[in-house]
């Protein structure tokens, strides 16, 4: 990427090997490629699958990667708990309202990029960007999550804060979570070991992601990953289609508790922003992350909506009791392949999700700035919190539900509505606005309506999420702890179905 400053007014081009984007102090004009002539698809296909890394195929290959793994296994017990003819409008209404609060944080980081780039603050005195994240680094200096940044800088420096926590917490549990669901996922394949000795094992082989320096180039892991989760939820919806469906598949959730702990697991399927935003600005062309992360979306959906639906259609009654559906599936070669698949997955994604984490380790100890061999002491502390809290708390669809209870309202929903109209409550901030609503959105619903969607978004997901959700994810989480204890041999270790 190059800048340089153009034309009157102090415009800014910046070019993206191809693409141009153009800041000035009124307007931002995304310039796409140059219409091609001859050799135009290749043109269009290099843009897409550029040879190095940070073109849209990398961002959609790894958002669809880290939005999307084991949280697909636990996904069935989840609609069990909420009951199908609840799940559905709920993750329909979820997934919706996940691409526009997307959106809110895609246009607020382009209206940041831009603020700090007529500051001077974007780049470097050789063009270099200096602003960047360490997904976007390939020598191991690494930077700050843009996630915090975006919001800390248009609400202020408390939500700055609230989110780095928050954010930690999140990139914390999903890591457990991974853990939990490779031991969970070993121990279906019908082994001699108990969940605990495989947590271990997994919790051992997780303290090699320390000696990673940079996420950048993932493209070929990104495709196995992509592979497993594609193959594992047409594999499931399979073995569904060659048993008769339940009679009892339409019933309602068991509980107020169960049904809240569904709802956050649903929930924390279409709630992966603060990683979306990491991987958008490690893209040689951050604005273009809207279509990207939409096409994701779709794939995303085609992946969580069919096995779901068709466990609980085939088995209600084991789905209510397996946080893992790999625990009401039978047996056979199928299976052990879908097994494989997930685990090496889930390996891609904790390796994904753990590096933000080291970075601010490193960035407490003040060695982020220095060569991998200095940082990783400061990243081994995490990796073996996170390990001893799988072992300890292997309590698989409860870890899943918490983390999106606490989470997921608050960092994929409420502070991004919350921050998009706080900043265009102005008619002169809309006017000004570099990446507004679609025109379609305006000409219907008008800005007043737009704020009004945010603040429904806002009081569902902070009543519904981080409110009644957080408090039964808790009481679940004490629950579990009072019936196996910490540190048990075994969770929900029933015998591998036969059929």
């Amino acid at each position: 990427m190059t800048g340089a400053a153009n034309g009157a007014g102090g415009d800014l081009t910046l070019a993206f090997d191809g693409e141009v984007a153009r800041y000035g102090s009124q307007d931002f004009v995304p310039l796409g490629p140059s219409k091609p002539g001859k050799g135009g698809l290749r043109k269009r296909l290099t843009g897409w699958f550029g040879g190095d890394a940070g073109t849209p195929i990398d961002g959609w290959l790894t958002t669809v990667c880290s939005q999307i793994g084991q949280i697909m296994l636990t996904l069935p017990n989840a609609y069990s708990k909420v009951g199908l003819p609840a799940a559905l409008p709920l993750s329909l209404g979820c997934a919706c309202m996940s691409l526009w609060t997307m959106f809110c944080l895609i246009s607020l980081y382009v209206e940041r990029k831009a603020r700090l780039i007529r500051e001077g603050k974007w780049d470097g005195d050789e063009g270099k960007a200096k602003h960047v994240t360490q997904a976007s680094l390939a020598g191991g200096a690494w930077a700050a999550l843009p996630h915090h940044d975006v919001m800390g800088d248009n609400l202020g420096p408390w939500a700055r804060t609230v989110v780095q926590v928050v954010v930690a917490v999140a990139l914390f549990g999903t890591n457990v979570s991974q853990i939990v669901a490779s031991s969970s996922d070993a121990y279906y394949l019908g082994g001699s070991w108990s969940k605990r000795d495989l947590a271990i094992l997994f919790g051992a082989l997780a303290q090699i992601s320390v000696f990673l320096p940079t996420l950048r180039h993932f493209r070929i892991i990104n495709i196995v990953g992509i592979i497993g989760t594609t193959y594992t939820t047409w594999y499931i919806v399979g073995q569904a289609a060659i048993h008769h469906p339940s009679k009892d598949w339409a019933r309602g959730p068991p509980s107020i508790r169960d049904f809240y702990n569904g709802f956050s697991v649903i929930m924390s399927a279409f709630g992966g922003h603060a990683m979306a935003l990491e991987i958008m600005d490690s893209m040689f062309v951050p604005e273009g992350y809207t279509n990207v992360y939409l096409w994701s979306f779709f794939y995303i959906f085609s992946l969580t909506l069919p096995h779901s639906v068709a466990v609980q259609v085939t088995w209600p009654d084991q789905a209510i009791k397996n946080g893992n559906v790999y625990g009401v599936l039978p047996l056979n070669d199928a299976k052990k392949a879908s097994i494989y698949l997930m685990l090496i997955h889930q390996i891609i994604a904790f390796c994904l999700y753990s590096a933000p984490l080291y970075y601010m380790s490193e960035k407490i100890l003040r060695v982020h700035t220095k060569r991998l061999w200095w940082r990783i002491p400061a990243r081994i502390p995490i990796s073996a919190g996170v390990a001893v809290f799988a072992v300890a708390f292997p309590f698989y669809g409860t870890i899943n539900a918490m983390i999106g209870a606490l989470t997921s309202p608050l960092i994929a929903f409420a502070f991004p509505a919350a921050a998009f109209s706080w900043v265009f409550r102005t008619k002169e901030a809309q006017q000004r606005a570099l990446m507004p609503p679609p025109k379609w959105l305006l000409h219907t619903v008008g800005w007043g309506g737009i704020h009004a969607f945010n603040a429904f978004i806002i009081l569902f997901f902070l009543v519904n999420g981080t409110g009644f959700g957080m408090v039964n994810a808790v009481r679940q989480f004490a629950h579990d702890v009072n019936s196996f204890r910490a540190f048990p041999h075994c969770f929900q270790c029933d015998p591998v179905p036969l059929y």
